[in-house]
């Protein structure tokens, strides 16, 4: 009980009292450090009690949307393409080429998903307006694309498949066949995975968070330190990284409230935590020259 009344003391004078940091100065690093330690914490509890409302509140339409997504599934290999490839070479049942799309029209500045043309050559991929052309020999896709073009491809020849390979509609219903019972049970999977990757957060997540925000500060305290000696404040890096310690509480509080409402303009972590620092170091100065 004491700790938290401790804590509360700390984080109200942290917020609202400047001369609170010469206090701080004269405190051992580890009491600054379970300052901030335990405002993580608390944060990671918001934080794990946020994500887990947001995951009630739309856990049932989950499920229909696996539904959904099963049947889309269902519809999406067309139903005369049979697909067979032989010693390395590729062979089709339709009339080639053939155009591949999730959907039945796309615009002229649109490419097609998948274009097969086993009379074709990778060396005219750019001529076909796809995102992946299978040739008899190979199959050629994007390795990066952006806005809608492809900047690099990459080349898988069919030659290097250890087994032969045949798909077609019966063979692609009999793997949704399979996958079907466990998109059923989607829901419950993730209940799960949620479960866990909450009680690790909430173990883990307070140590890894204090701990980026020590290495940040590692650098901002450095900052502070050189105006420090440029204005001749005498404070040691050792006592400046202590009172930033507390100062950080600003900036990271302003973070998290804008993580919410989402505002368009920045954060402004960094710049609150100097000005503040700022504010805190001039203003410890006032306080020595009046003693």
């Amino acid at each position: 009980m004491n700790s938290l009344k401790t804590f509360f003391y700390s984080f109200k004078k942290s917020l609202f009292e400047l001369k609170y940091y010469k206090d701080i100065e004269k405190v051992s690093f580890w009491f600054s450090f379970k300052y901030l330690w335990f405002l993580i914490f608390i944060l990671t509890i918001i934080k794990v009690l946020s994500f887990g409302g947001q995951y009630l509140k739309s856990r049932n339409r989950i499920q229909p949307k696996v539904n959904k997504l099963m049947i889309v599934t269902e519809n999406l290999y067309p139903d005369e393409l049979k697909l067979q490839i032989k010693n390395g070479q590729l062979s089709t049942n339709v009339r080639e080429p053939y155009l591949f799309d999730f959907k039945q029209k796309i615009k002229p500045t649109e490419k097609h998903i998948l274009v097969i043309d086993t009379q074709g050559t990778i060396e005219n991929y750019p001529n076909y307006n796809s995102y992946i052309l299978a040739t008899k020999n190979a199959v050629v896709y994007p390795s990066k694309s952006s806005s809608n073009r492809v900047e690099e491809t990459s080349v898988f020849y069919f030659r290097n498949l250890k087994k032969d390979f045949t798909l077609n509609k019966n063979i692609y219903n009999n793997f949704l066949n399979v996958i079907r019972p466990y998109s059923n049970k989607a829901l419950y999977f993730l209940d799960y995975f949620v479960i866990i990757f909450l009680f690790f957060f909430f173990i883990f997540g307070s140590l890894f968070w204090t701990a980026g925000i020590i290495f940040g500060l590692l650098f901002l305290t450095f900052f502070v330190w050189i105006i420090n000696l440029i204005f001749k404040k005498q404070y040691s890096y050792g006592s400046l990284f202590k009172m930033g310690m507390h100062a950080i509480t600003w900036p990271i509080l302003t973070s998290e409230l804008m993580g919410y409402i989402k505002p368009p303009y920045p954060k402004f972590y960094s710049l609150i935590f100097l000005i503040w620092m700022l504010i805190i170091l001039f203003q410890k100065s006032t306080s020595k020259k009046r003693a």
